[in-house]
């Protein structure tokens, strides 16, 4: 009886995703009532605010301002509602339920990203094939903890992923009207990360293969109207979530910059050419190169108990993608890459759509002087995900739907595991929590969203003691990321170096029991 159902057309392309987003939908809200207000989401909700006001400018005074993006704005319409609703209505709670509310958004607009998972594998494969990869997306814990929040990273995840997506569907299955839907989708990318930049270089290299493939670049007037096309819709698109402010068509020499790097390009040629961008667009790269320059209320690197400062660690995302990111998915991840290279039919999509695109970010991001955690890995792991499909398809010919169906519960089982603290998620390597951050910190584990309940053990606990400013004995409480130095490197270096947490606070506090201070050298 239930293969009979598994075999209904209507299960796997419409009923099952439903089901799976309800699912995810439920998991995202629960959840987040569990979360304080992390460390970036008030400035992206500012920002948000402050672009629905009509002024897309960063104050150079507000260094939180540096990667913010227009699609702030969306998780600002709540608020916006709101003061419609009720005008002059004022708040004394420094933004927090406005923040919460926004969450909502983020959440919703998530399904975009599981529908655009689903919706590409599908395509690959078969609807079946999609349901499973769009449950290991959706219940994915880092998707489920960076989903609930007002931040980019989720936007960032859904523009480069549908880029990836209308260009494959373009150029692997000719289908022209894809041109102008991976055109709008790499215009909206820029505005919803300032590493979504990258897509320009990753999207040049199918273009080029199969250009050369088609034998299409020998026909100039359609390259040049693709060009225009392209060019056009960037630019209308782009200044139109920044609003078409101005200052806009200038050249580098009319600009101020921050950065070293954009004040030494003002010297050089390309210095004199316009730019048909908004002044407040181009501020967004010179803010963010300006930040990796100086480190300027920037935590230093962390990994493996080293700290460095303006300089990053070349393993840092894959350790971080190591030990975050379900096994189940990691060993699902290699085993279907393995096989899509394996399979001449395959090899070159997957090359090309997959491999060199998750390559290229994996590179960029490890020499990068600045490592914030593996929230800038969610689209790389949806992206490799996706490649598994042919290897699940190839499954499906051997196996039941029924083992299908329960092997697609798998990272359900997983969510459900790590309920309600998804942020600071690690997987079964990292066998011993309170040990977890001898291999990572910041945004990895502790990102602000556990203060309440932190403070809550400390009424019930009232002789602990919450971070000394020197060493004492007793039972003491220390926040993660303070313990590991990312801030002040030497606050803690006497308990890191000479004692072991007993236990945590959630995963984000470290409790440590302090008998004998450690002797002076």
């Amino acid at each position: 009886m239930l293969n009979n159902l598994l075999d209904g057309k209507k299960l796997f392309s419409f009923y099952i995703p439903v089901l799976i987003a309800a699912v995810y939908l439920v998991l995202a809200v629960v959840s987040v009532q569990h979360d304080d207000i992390t460390f970036d989401e008030s400035a992206h909700l500012l920002y948000g605010i402050q672009i629905i006001k009509g002024n897309p400018d960063r104050s150079f005074n507000e260094e939180r301002f540096r990667s913010t993006m227009p699609v702030s704005a969306l998780n600002a319409l709540p608020r916006a509602v709101e003061q419609l609703l009720q005008p002059g209505t004022k708040k004394n709670d420094w933004g927090k339920d406005d923040i919460k509310s926004g969450r909502y958004i983020t959440i919703l607009l998530t399904l975009v990203l599981l529908l655009y998972c689903f919706r590409f594998s599908a395509s690959l494969t078969s609807a079946k094939v999609g349901c499973v990869i769009m449950s290991f997306i959706a219940f994915d814990p880092n998707v489920l903890a960076h989903s609930r929040l007002v931040t980019t990273d989720i936007y960032a995840a859904i523009g480069f992923i549908a880029t990836i997506y209308h260009l494959w569907k373009w150029l692997a299955t000719k289908e022209s009207r894809h041109f102008y839907f991976w055109c709008i989708a790499i215009a909206v990318a820029q505005c919803c990360k300032p590493n979504n930049v990258l897509l320009y270089p990753i999207s040049l290299i199918p273009v080029i293969f199969y250009s050369v493939k088609n034998r299409s670049i020998l026909i100039l007037k359609e390259i040049v109207t693709r060009i225009l096309v392209f060019a056009l819709i960037q630019i209308v698109i782009i200044n139109g979530c920044f609003l078409f402010s101005g200052p806009w068509g200038l050249s580098l020499v009319q600009l101020h910059f921050r950065s070293d790097f954009f004040t030494s390009l003002q010297a050089s040629w390309v210095a004199k050419i316009p730019i048909p961008f908004s002044k407040a667009y181009i501020d967004s790269f010179d803010l963010v190169q300006y930040e990796r320059e100086t480190f300027d209320g920037t935590a230093l690197n962390y990994l493996a108990g080293e700290l460095r400062y303006k300089k990053g660690f070349w393993n840092y995302y894959l350790i971080c993608y190591a030990l975050k990111t379900p096994l189940i998915s990691i060993l699902l991840t290699v085993a279907g890459i393995i096989y899509s290279l394996v399979i001449r039919k395959i090899r070159i999509l997957s090359l090309i759509f997959c491999c060199w695109p998750c390559v290229f970010v994996f590179v960029f991001l490890s020499n990068s002087s600045i490592q914030n955690g593996y929230r800038y890995l969610i689209p790389v792991t949806c992206l490799s995900l996706i490649f598994t499909s042919w290897l699940l398809e190839a499954a499906l010919k051997k196996i039941s739907k029924i083992l299908l169906l329960y092997f697609s519960f798998i990272p359900l089982l997983t969510a459900i595991m790590a309920f309600p603290n998804y942020i600071a998620y690690s997987n079964m390597l990292v066998a011993d929590k309170k040990m977890a951050y001898r291999f990572l910190a910041d945004s990895n584990f502790n990102w602000g969203q556990r203060r309440s309940a932190m403070q809550f053990f400390l009424i019930e606990h009232p002789d602990y003691i919450f971070e000394p400013s020197v060493p004492v004995t007793g039972m003491i409480i220390v926040d993660l990321n303070n313990l590991t130095g990312i801030k002040t490197p030497e606050k803690f270096r006497w308990l890191r170096e000479n004692y072991v947490p007993v236990a945590t606070i959630d995963d984000c506090y470290l409790i440590y029991n302090v008998k004998q201070l450690p002797a002076k050298n």
